[in-house]
């Protein structure tokens, strides 16, 4: 089936659908349209490019999961 047919189908579903199912596909939309509003602002995707090419340049820099972990456990 094309992704027309598709379209037709589900339009023509709407229209005679009860009030029910409209809610149930509203609020599906509605989580698909929150799920995927996570994109990062301009800045934020700069700063993580800096950190990508610093990293790319030094892979041996930074530090081991382990030594973040046990840094955090330590200040508690």
């Amino acid at each position: 089936m094309s992704i027309v047919q598709i379209r037709e189908e589900l339009h023509d579903y709407i229209n005679q659908a009860d009030e029910r199912m409209l809610n149930i596909m509203y609020a599906m939309i509605q989580a698909d349209l929150v799920e995927n509003d996570h994109e990062l602002s301009d800045s934020h995707q700069q700063i993580l490019s800096e950190r990508l090419k610093a990293h790319q340049a030094d892979k041996n820099s930074g530090s081991s999961w382990e030594e973040v972990k046990n840094r955090i456990k330590s200040k508690f």
